[in-house]
């Protein structure tokens, strides 16, 4: 009888036990239906932008999502040392979706259109819902840092750093103009760039450095010159920023012809960070793990987005071999690598 009580009372407690997880699973699921949607731009200028970024259509070679199973997630997630939900879901869809998807390469591209310029971000940073894009967050040469508009030009421009003649963006807020920098050198270079020269290096030779002024010029233009140039745009995947899971899509796009050329899809993890209130910080998430480089000796890195555009939109071949000293080039052979 004592062993049949016995039985019995396992039986209620595992039943107990069955039955708190399915309310959990449940209460759970019902939570993940609360979360809210990006915050849109209303500026028309900016509002064009997006609306032009979101309607670019992308070849049916990109990998489509795939459905993830969030109760077998849940139910996985209860055993001790497994990861969580949110850290499985961002492994599937770093797995199944992320990558970097290149249809058509152009050769002697003299200067690059950057349609959708990036501010600083501020408190967006840190808001689990409102970002549209996360992922750029954070991300080198594609932030206006510190009010500073000659920062992500001098990545495209500037030699050795930059490989382009020019760079071009909106002038916002107007409609009508573009703001052009070019390669030239400034007399008068903004606060940040001053100096009588600027330390830089020989692409692949980083002991052989060299000194050059401040070669961007800023200039206001009512015609585009550019005919190729880069966007982006955030993506929305089920029940992503509940999961503290943001996406994002930089597109390389022939301005002409409206025709995509590449696609850069990203992810990034958040929700666990101890300075924030909202224990978002976008800018210091994670990012999956084929976009980091490691190094055997020295700290992991990441391509930038000007090293994305590169690789497409490929500058005119030995732009930057001017200004490498003669005695380095015959070093390398008279030849730069």
């Amino acid at each position: 009888m004592k062993s049949k009580a016995k039985a019995t009372i396992h039986m209620v407690m595992a039943n107990r036990h069955l039955a708190a997880v399915a309310v959990l699973l449940a209460l759970s699921g019902c939570m993940e239906g609360s979360e809210r949607g990006w915050d849109i731009p209303t500026a028309p200028q900016e509002k064009a932008a997006y609306d032009y970024a979101h309607r670019l259509k992308l070849p049916d070679s990109v990998p489509q999502p795939v459905p993830f199973n969030f109760w077998k997630a849940r139910l996985k997630a209860l055993w001790p040392w497994n990861p969580n939900v949110s850290e499985q879901y961002f492994d599937h869809l770093c797995k199944t979706e992320a990558g970097e998807y290149v249809f058509k390469t152009v050769e002697n591209v003299e200067g690059v259109f950057q349609m959708r310029p990036r501010g600083a971000p501020g408190k967006l940073d840190y808001d689990r819902y409102a970002p549209e894009e996360p992922t750029g967050l954070g991300w080198s040469n594609d932030v206006d840092t510190g009010g500073d508009e000659f920062n992500v030009p001098s990545a495209y421009v500037q030699p050795m750093r930059g490989a382009y003649l020019f760079f071009e963006r909106p002038n916002n807020p107007s409609l009508h103009t573009v703001l052009r920098f070019k390669r030239e050198i400034n007399n008068d270079p903004p606060p940040g760039h001053r100096g009588a020269s600027l330390g830089t290096s020989v692409p692949g030779h980083s002991g052989m450095t060299f000194s050059l002024p401040f070669m961007v010029v800023k200039e206001e233009s009512d015609k585009r010159q550019a005919r190729y140039g880069f966007t982006w745009r955030g993506i929305k995947r089920e029940h992503d920023r509940f999961y503290s899971i943001g996406g994002g899509e930089y597109l390389i796009v022939d301005l002409d012809t409206n025709e995509v050329l590449a696609v850069k899809r990203r992810f990034k993890l958040s929700g666990r960070d101890v300075n924030t209130t909202s224990h978002i910080w976008w800018g210091n998430a994670r990012p999956c793990d084929s976009e980091v480089t490691w190094k055997k000796f020295g700290s992991p890195s990441m391509d930038t987005i000007n090293q994305f555009v590169n690789r497409v939109l490929k500058p005119i071949q030995g732009l930057n071999d001017r200004y490498i000293p003669e005695q380095y080039k015959q070093v390398m052979g008279g030849k730069s690598k």
